[in-house]
């Protein structure tokens, strides 16, 4: 459990340091891609105050990446822990 929550705050600390979303900019395409990849820790951060994790001006090239990157970053954040024990005979 603790591993889990440390990987939740650097992964939120790298969010802010590397991906904080400007309300007052228009996103294109390769920031949808960026954004979609840190929807974890920013949809995280957005509970806790006013960051954003999507942008509110953007194209629709920025939309189609976002949900695309979206979608994988969210299966991989679920699933992408889990490996099988190793046969070690």
């Amino acid at each position: 459990m603790i591993r889990i929550i440390t990987y939740i705050l650097i992964c939120m600390f790298f969010g802010w340091l590397l991906c904080d979303i400007e309300p007052s900019k228009e996103y294109s395409w390769y920031s949808g891609i960026w954004h979609g990849l840190f929807f974890i820790p920013n949809w995280i951060r957005h509970w806790f105050g006013d960051a954003l994790y999507k942008a509110e001006d953007y194209t629709t090239a920025y939309n189609i990446f976002w949900w695309i990157f979206t979608i994988l970053s969210t299966i991989s954040f679920l699933f992408g822990g889990v490996s099988k024990p190793e046969n070690r005979y």
